[in-house]
């Protein structure tokens, strides 16, 4: 299997080989269909069942993970083990998941396959079945979900092909709108969010904005980082003031001296 499938889908595929080693099954017959209750080893409310046709290999398991994910489960495995098949069943291996599938053949609507061909009459065939290529190597690691909307896709894609086809310009898909000779293009509204409008201010803008927002001393007149009774200027007058008015000195302090 690790030359059929791309490597992470193998690994996923190693995963739940791994984990059927730890699960036991219980076989009973219905008809000739194979009935398997496969629990895990030492979880023993929990179970699946697995339905197996030994005549045509056909498997279902009902926890439905082949059905979600294109991945045979460990469920699965198990029963496939207990029969003694060595090999997945072709019913078990889907053609997006392995390394063949991006040179896989494109075939039309009446089942013939679409050949590619080198002369000029047929370039739009070699441009679809590179359309189509690139279209299935998308959808190679894509779940089922995904896969359901591109078969959504392609059913309206026919319904288009068919209505430009017979000639048709009633499709919604294909109304035709006229240009405008004059397009008025309107500047956009102005957003009243909180920092809107603004930009960023240099150093020197800041370094404005902070003296303007510095107040005035009453002493010096400027705007600096200090008031009027710290003010530099009041200290200088208030020392001349001190060496111009002598201490007053009067006869009897004299007299004591003498």
């Amino acid at each position: 299997m690790a030359k059929r499938y791309t490597h992470k889908i193998f690994y996923m595929f190693q995963k739940e080989v791994l984990s059927s080693m730890q699960c036991g099954s219980m076989l009973k017959l219905v008809k000739d269909v194979q009935v398997h209750i496969v629990k895990r080893l030492g979880d023993l409310a929990n179970f699946c069942e697995v339905s197996f046709d030994p005549s045509n290999q056909e498997i279902i398991c009902s926890c439905k993970k082949f059905e979600n994910e294109g991945i045979p489960c460990s469920h699965i495995i198990v029963v496939l083990r207990n029969n003694c098949i060595d090999c997945l069943p072709e019913n078990l291996i889907l053609k997006r998941w392995t390394t063949t599938a991006k040179s896989m053949t494109v075939h039309d609507d009446d089942g013939v396959e679409l050949q590619a061909h080198g002369t000029s009459g047929k370039s739009n065939d070699r441009k679809n079945i590179e359309i189509v290529r690139g279209f299935v190597e998308c959808l190679n690691d894509a779940p089922v979900e995904v896969c359901n909307v591109a078969k959504d896709m392609l059913v309206d894609l026919q319904k288009m092909a068919s209505h430009s086809a017979g000639g048709s310009n009633n499709s919604p898909h294909c109304r035709s709108t006229s240009v405008p000779s004059i397009v008025n293009a309107h500047p956009p509204s102005i957003s009243k969010t909180e920092g809107s409008g603004k930009r960023l201010m240099g150093e020197n803008e800041i370094a404005m904005e902070e003296m303007s927002k510095r107040r005035t001393c009453s002493v010096c007149g400027k705007k600096d980082k200090h008031n009027a009774r710290t003010c530099p200027k009041l200290k200088e007058m208030s020392s001349q003031n001190t060496q111009a008015d002598p201490i007053p000195f009067n006869e009897t302090q004299a007299s004591n001296i003498n």
